[in-house]
């Protein structure tokens, strides 16, 4: 049984705070230890499971229940017999398991570290090692209640208080080992003091020696920071202080390091001295994606000192790191005229620092020059649209605001809600970064370094802010609005015959949209009375699927529908919109 099962039971019935407060404080103290003990002859194994450790953490704390030493002794011996005969044969029942180290975690918290030692010594480690079996798919914690984290922290902490000072260093590294298959720590020192309450007893002896033990482990394997030289760049941080942090960034020049003295530099608050750290670290490194972080937190800083050259920082974080939305953040600093955002827009494609089709094609558009643009759309590819570099994603709802606008309930109005979201979080991977929603994507967004929520953030306009700031749609011809529909068109073409070819039915729809959408734009502009032949050779070439056609079906009726009225184009979205529904770009898959 997975431990997500277990946990299933009935909601929580709400309105009841006071009632139910006035009746605990009204029943006796016998009275209330019957009702919690019928009370939890009704639960399931895991809402069982958590009160009883509530309950046992209450009465250890406050000190109650102390026992003798014999009776410790003879608990000890009574676990270590059930963790031996649960490796002889191989399995235990996770309920006893859970049992026995709710023991532990109550020794742990009376203050008895010896006692906890010995029981989680004798159950985590063969669990760590695969010799017991609780009937899980992958993980014990998916059937075992308690915590197993905070049991393997309370190890930690007990082989700490029981080995005397000189040789902890050892004993600590030794013990993470033998429990690596159980649990992760991503800073050992900082989860030993949570485990202990505070500081730890003997602190400054123990931190030498572990920084020293650490030294002896932590060599360069790799481009990235391994789990050991993150712990003694933690451990240095934590007695040195910023300048331990600045020693090893300098040191090693590993992105992780420069980053959390960047940070640390942040936090205590001068922005002087945040603005030399993040100027040092993009000299340091040499990633372009880590460079850019640090570029960012350089023109933030200079910003916050309220400096001269604050947009000049702004351009170096683009030109060093090309991004869309470094290209934001810099073509809307400051001055936000429509000669100056074009102007910017003019020196950014004389510099090129970057070859992206989809970057090079949205400045060709601000400065006014849409048949490059067009070109780069038709030409991209009819899969990879997930890809950080096509085109596709962002130059196709661009045509499609710029031709028709958005009005409410239209086609390209879900399309254009990509144009008005937040970009801080986006990296080299360009819009393909925000559709990350697994684990994979999580971690990259952290190996990536991007700017930390809590504190000063610079701002990011959206793409619809510059388009409007450049007034692309008031010197917009005729000729121009066919060429951009006529690159829609064949970038929906390629789209429908990539999806349609290699099967990929969870895109039917995506490729539907921009169909419907081309279709939405030729009533619009006049190019089609009641039907598109543009459209209606794409069905019929298509007729042999019927998934996409059904997926065709609602979009067009949409399309059809949503060509009532057309939206100045230069009139501001209201950004709620936003919030309204999930677009195509957040559910598309890497399909290269």
């Amino acid at each position: 049984m997975r431990r997500s099962d277990r946990y299933r039971g009935r909601a929580v019935r709400t309105g009841r705070g006071k009632s139910l407060h006035d009746a605990l404080n009204a029943l006796p103290a016998e009275e209330l230890r019957s009702v919690i003990a019928e009370a939890l002859e009704r639960q399931g194994e895991g809402a069982r499971g958590s009160i009883e450790d509530a309950l046992l953490r209450r009465v250890a704390a406050a000190g109650a229940g102390k026992e003798s030493a014999a009776s410790l002794s003879a608990k000890v011996d009574a676990v270590e017999r059930f963790a031996a005969a649960a490796q002889r044969v191989g399995c235990a029942d996770p309920s006893e398991v859970d049992d026995a180290l709710r023991q532990g975690i109550t020794a742990s918290l009376a203050g008895d570290h010896a006692t906890a030692c010995a029981i989680f010594r004798a159950l985590l480690l063969p669990i760590s090692n695969a010799d017991i079996d609780l009937g899980q798919d992958e993980l014990a914690e998916e059937v075992l209640s308690v915590d197993l984290h905070d049991c393997t922290t309370r190890y930690l902490a007990a082989v700490y208080m029981t080995t005397p000072v000189a040789a902890r260093a050892d004993a600590i590294a030794a013990a993470i080992d033998e429990a690596n298959g159980v649990s992760y720590f991503s800073d050992p020192v900082e989860e030993l003091q949570t485990a202990l309450g505070g500081t730890l007893p003997d602190m400054d002896v123990f931190l030498s020696a572990w920084i020293s033990r650490l030294e002896r482990d932590a060599k360069p394997a790799s481009l990235w920071e391994s789990k050991k030289e993150r712990w003694l760049r933690a451990a240095i941080g934590r007695r040195d202080g910023i300048a331990g942090l600045e020693r090893i960034a300098r040191t090693t020049k590993r992105p992780e390091a420069v980053q959390a003295w960047c940070e640390a530099v942040k936090a205590a608050g001068d922005r002087s001295k945040m603005l030399r750290a993040y100027e040092t670290g993009a000299a340091l490194v040499t990633s372009r994606g880590w460079r850019g972080n640090f570029l960012d937190g350089a023109a933030l800083a200079a910003q916050l000192l309220g400096r001269k050259d604050a947009n000049k920082k702004l351009e170096a974080a683009w030109l060093g790191a090309p991004s869309l939305t470094r290209l934001l953040r810099w073509l809307l600093a400051g001055e936000r005229t429509s000669v100056m955002v074009r102007k910017r827009a003019a020196s950014a494609l004389k510099a090129s620092p970057t070859k992206s089709p989809r970057l090079v094609g949205f400045l060709h558009i601000l400065v006014g020059d849409i048949e490059p643009a067009a070109m780069r759309l038709a030409r991209a590819p009819g899969l990879g649209w997930s890809s950080g570099d096509h085109p596709g994603h962002l130059l196709f709802p661009v045509f499609a605001w710029m031709l028709g606008g958005a009005p409410k309930g239209s086609v390209r109005a879900q399309l254009a809600q990509v144009l008005l979201q937040p970009l801080d979080l986006e990296d080299d991977a360009g819009f393909a970064l925000l559709d990350l929603e697994d684990d994979a994507g999580l971690a990259l967004l952290d190996e990536v370094g991007t700017e930390q929520d809590a504190g000063p953030r610079l701002s990011t306009p959206s793409v619809i802010d510059a388009l409007q700031r450049a007034e692309v749609t008031r010197h917009l011809t005729a000729q121009e609005r066919g060429v951009a529909l006529t690159a829609m068109k064949a970038a929906a073409t390629k789209r429908t015959d990539g999806v349609l070819g290699e099967k990929r039915r969870r895109h039917y729809g995506h490729a539907a949209a921009l169909v419907a959408c081309c279709v939405e734009l030729e009533d619009v502009t006049g190019r089609a009375s009641s039907a598109s032949p543009w459209a209606e050779a794409l069905r019929a070439r298509t007729s042999r699927f019927p998934a996409f056609q059904e997926a065709l079906r609602a979009p067009l009726a949409q399309a059809r529908r949503g060509t009532g009225s057309v939206d100045n184009p230069g009139t501001r979205f209201h950004h709620a919109a936003v919030k309204a529904g999930r677009t195509w770009t957040e559910t598309e898959e890497d399909d290269t």
